[in-house]
Order: C-alpha cells, then sequence, then structure tokens
C-alpha cells in the first residue's frame, strides 16, 4: 500500500470526528503534461504542461517538463488545464459534518464562500476555522441574520442601544477572527426586519482594508432595482465594495429585468462603486417557505404565525398580501413550488399534487390555504420555478458576472436537493459554453476562477500562474456535464478527471481520495484573504 492509499483509508476511517488534516504531501514534483491550459484570465488557451510543487504551481507550458524534479507525471492530453472553480455563494455552515464536501469537489470546485445570508455562522468564527480540516478552502462572512436572530431572536422592530451595541460585537469579533466581510440575507426573517441604518450601521464595524459587503438582496422580484439601491448605498456609506448573491428576477412579471438591473449597476460602477454579482445557470431556485408570506407574519416564529393564522381577519389580510408575493416568488402555476421536505411523501413532488392529494380544487385560492397550514406546521424547503431564460442568459454575459451554483453540501442519496447542488459549474460549461455559444469557454472559466477571486481580495489563487496555489480542475472540454435533475438530483456530473486544492489530489482519475488539504481563507490585515 503506497502513502497517498493509506492516507486516504485513514481519512475514510476517521471521517469528521477528529477532523484531522488528511493531505498526501510528496517531494516529488506533479507534472500535468500536455494539456489545454485555460488559465483564468480569459486570454486564449494554449497546449502545454503544468508543474506543481508542493503547494504551489512551478512553471506553466513548455518549460515546466524541463524544470521537473522526479515528477509524478499525468498525461493529459485533449484535457483543459484550468484553475480551480471558485464558488462565491455556498451554504456550508456543516462543512465540519461533511468535510469531503464532495457534491462540490466533483464539480471542479475547489474554493468555497460562505456568505451567509440567512445560515447561521459558526461561534466562536476563528476558533471554528482553527479546527476545521476540509478538502476545499473555505472563506466566510460575519453573518448579519444570524447576529440579529442571537441578540434579537424573531422580534419585528428596531435594536435598543443595548442591543445595537451586542451585534456590533459580534460583528467585530467576526472580523477579527478573520471574516472577509459583512454578509445579510434581508430577504429573510429576521433580516427583513432590519432597517438601512442598522445595516450600515454594522456594515461599518467590519469596514477596514479588503473587507467587503456581500448581499442576498432583500427582494429580487418586483423590487429588485430598489432593493439594489440599497446595497448601493450600503457601499456609498460604509465604502465596502459590494457583492450580490445569486441575482435573478423572480416572477412572471418581472421576467426581463436583467437589463435594468444591470445598466444601473454599470452605472455605479462608473460612478466609482465597486459592485459585482454572481448567478446560477437554473430557471429554479431553492429556499425556505417563508419568502411565499409577507414578514410581519413570521415575526416570533411557528408559534405566533399559528395564532396570526387561526384568527381569520389576519389570516384573509395573510392570504392578500400572498397574493402579489406568490406572483413575485414563483411561475404563478401550483406546480411552480416543489418540495424538498415539508408534507409526508411528498418531497420531489409539486403543491399542486399536493392540494389535489388533499381534495382541495387545483386553484390559487387553495394553494394559498394550504401554504398557510403548511407554515403552521412549521414551514418547507422547496425549489420554486420562477425564473426566465433569457435573463440567465443576459446576467451570464454581463463582464462582472461570476459563476455560482448556490448549492447546499449534500450528502448522497439523502433528500431531494436543488441540482444546482450537484451540477452548477458543469452545467454553464455544457450549455452555455459547448451547446448554446452564450460564452466562450476561456470566459466561462475566468468566470468561474480569477472573477469571483478578485471580487472576493483572494490572492494568488484563481489563475494558472507560476507562485500561485495549485488549485487546479481538468476536465474534459467535450464531455464535461451536469446530469442531475430536479427529480433525480443525486447524480455527479461526468467529464471531471482530477481536482487538486493547494497541490493536492481530491479528485484523481475521476475518484474522490478522501484527502483534505483545504485552508481557511481569512481577511488579512494588509487587506489581502488568504
Amino acid at each position: 500500500m503506497d502513502r497517498r492509499t493509506a492516507l486516504a483509508g485513514m481519512a475514510a476511517g476517521l471521517g469528521s470526528l477528529v477532523a484531522p488534516r488528511v493531505t498526501a504531501t510528496t517531494l516529488r514534483d506533479t507534472l500535468l503534461r500536455g494539456g489545454t491550459i485555460v488559465d483564468g484570465s480569459g486570454t486564449p488557451r494554449y497546449r502545454g504542461d503544468v508543474l506543481i510543487r508542493g503547494e504551489r504551481i512551478v512553471a506553466t507550458g513548455p518549460q515546466a517538463a524541463r524544470e521537473a524534479r522526479d515528477a509524478l507525471v499525468h498525461d493529459v492530453g485533449g484535457l483543459v488545464v484550468a484553475p480551480g472553480f471558485i464558488e462565491p455563494h455556498a451554504h456550508i455552515s456543516t462543512i465540519d459534518q461533511l468535510p469531503d464536501a464532495t457534491n462540490y469537489l466533483r464539480q471542479g470546485v475547489t474554493t468555497l464562500v460562505a456568505s451567509l445570508h440567512s445560515i447561521d455562522q459558526p461561534y466562536p468564527l476563528g476558533r471554528f476555522l482553527d479546527s476545521l480540516r476540509a478538502a476545499p478552502n473555505t472563506a466566510w462572512t460575519a453573518g448579519h441574520t444570524w447576529t440579529r436572530r442571537r441578540v434579537m431572536g424573531l422580534a419585528n422592530r428596531a435594536p435598543s442601544s443595548a442591543e445595537m451595541s451586542a451585534m456590533e460585537t459580534l460583528v467585530r469579533e467576526a472580523m477579527s477572527d478573520g471574516a472577509i466581510g459583512f454578509g445579510t440575507g434581508l430577504e429573510y426573517v429576521p433580516a427583513a426586519f432590519a432597517t438601512l441604518d442598522e445595516v450600515v450601521s454594522l456594515g461599518r464595524v467590519a469596514a477596514r482594508p479588503g473587507a467587503m459587503y456581500v448581499t442576498h438582496l432583500r427582494d429580487e422580484g418586483a423590487r429588485l432595482i430598489p432593493a439594489l439601491e440599497e446595497a448601493l448605498e450600503v457601499a456609498r456609506r460604509t465604502n465596502l465594495r459590494v457583492h450580490v448573491s445569486h441575482v435573478k428576477s423572480t416572477g412572471r412579471a418581472n421576467h426581463g429585468r436583467s437589463a435594468q438591473f444591470l445598466a444601473r449597476l454599470d452605472a455605479a460602477n462608473a460612478d466609482g462603486l465597486r459592485t459585482t454579482f454572481d448567478v446560477y445557470a437554473y430557471t429554479a431556485y431553492s429556499t425556505y417557505s417563508d419568502v411565499v408570506f409577507p414578514a410581519w407574519a413570521l415575526e416570533g416564529g411557528t408559534a405566533a404565525f399559528r395564532e396570526r393564522a387561526d384568527d381569520p381577519s389576519t389570516r384573509g389580510r395573510l392570504k392578500a398580501q400572498m397574493l402579489r408575493i406568490y406572483a413575485d416568488q414563483t411561475g404563478g402555476e401550483l406546480s411552480s413550488i416543489q418540495f424538498r421536505d415539508g408534507p409526508a411523501g411528498f418531497a420531489g413532488r409539486t403543491l399542486a399534487d399536493y392540494v389535489a392529494s388533499l381534495g382541495r380544487p387545483l386553484d390559487l385560492n387553495a394553494g394559498l390555504e394550504t401554504l398557510i397550514d403548511l407554515q403552521a406546521a412549521g414551514g418547507f424547503t422547496a425549489v420554486f420555478h420562477a425564473m426566465d431564460e433569457a435573463d440567465v442568459e443576459t446576467f451570464l454575459r454581463h463582464p462582472l458576472a461570476c459563476i455560482s451554483a448556490d448549492g447546499d453540501l449534500v450528502e448522497f442519496g439523502r433528500g431531494v436537493p436543488h441540482p444546482r447542488s450537484y451540477g452548477g459549474f458543469p452545467r454553464v460549461l455544457a450549455r452555455y459554453v459547448r451547446e448554446r455559444a452564450v460564452l466562450s469557454l476561456e470566459d466561462a472559466v475566468r468566470k468561474m476562477t480569477h472573477g469571483p477571486a478578485t471580487a472576493h481580495g483572494l490572492v494568488l489563487r484563481g489563475l494558472l500562474r507560476p507562485g500561485h496555489y495549485a488549485d487546479v480542475t481538468v476536465f474534459a472540454p467535450d464531455e464535461i456535464a451536469d446530469t442531475a435533475t430536479f427529480t433525480s438530483p443525486h447524480q455527479y456530473p461526468v467529464g471531471i478527471a482530477h481536482v487538486l486544492v493547494n497541490g493536492e489530489f481530491v479528485i484523481e482519475d475521476g475518484v474522490a481520495t478522501g484527502y483534505r488539504p483545504g485552508r481557511p481563507l481569512r481577511l488579512r490585515a494588509d487587506g489581502t484573504v488568504g
């Protein structure tokens, strides 16, 4: 048994119980020979070799083979050698439990950014990062939703001075622990109860060289543009650069607003703001059932919601507001909502299926009544079919777009996740590069690598250049494809041969190695993230 095999077995046996930093560090070089190099910069591809020594790239092109010392050679002829893909918006609060992040590694992703729009932030963040042993690199924000919930619960009001001070302390602590900026999810309770002034005050606490503001906008439907304006105002008043997560225009009546959104973003950048965004290549999103209800109805949690729903007058008011919200958050049909969990036996099936099973008429009134009942029982998560393909393509083409999957860490075969958790990055290379020619291969790779690295301040990552960390993805350009679907999501993509993180193979010849060489990437005093 060689050293790589032994270490892989140790990784599988120990799991996350003691979270070992499992690597296969060797004194020998690694030479990726004869591939097509797409280096992440957007410049044209070229044929050449990539030489890796330890954690770093030593040389690319013709000189790589000449500089190799006793190298382990991988023939990658006919394959593309690219920087490891960087996920700018991932739900990874469980990475200490799923440290191999296999569904992301198999997409070619080597770095995950946790923007924490509605997910709990590990606390204390510094201690968590010090102990984390994971396959990919990770970067984290100071999460507003977690901070507000920890201090104020689900209260729908402004914070007292003492509560504001407590929230500021938590944000300050997270930033001191290495958070790369301040992250909000203003569409979600309790963050939805925060005013602009509250967000600005906490953003100012987070402000320091290199820090950023990452946001899930307050509205992604009818009020998409005002929500962007709010984010831009945060940037003006905090001097933070802003990155908008998973940009979309939801609801049939709002299709076509991508051009208006991008025009406003371009104007803001022309005025001196620093604004980027990410987008994923699906016309459906996935989230909590909360998004089809007005925020006031969710104050206080499930028990308080149930009391409101039981009052006929309040229920009538609730339904009247849900009529507009449903149109903004879905495609307008009962089949637009596909359960991930919730009513027993209906994971993967639609709201229309469930309403029919109850013997109710298949109309919107019955659908809203059913949604209220489900929320009173604790709510659910679902896939919401709500966007338009033309908007997706418009967002993807924009020069500042970063590509995302917006996925979860998932255990293979468990639950009914959105297929983006398995296929977000390969889908772009298959559908939007190879099949539809929306993007060139070079531009798509740039939007997956150097683009998000620049947007998030990551240094020495996102490019195949000497001196950069050896985060590398090797794939077959004519074969790479997503295979996960909305009805059968637990399917890994095809066409990815090798993935390296910090010079170690985490996928080798299409097989997960079990190594966990990833590093927590922190904001440093010099304003860089590494």
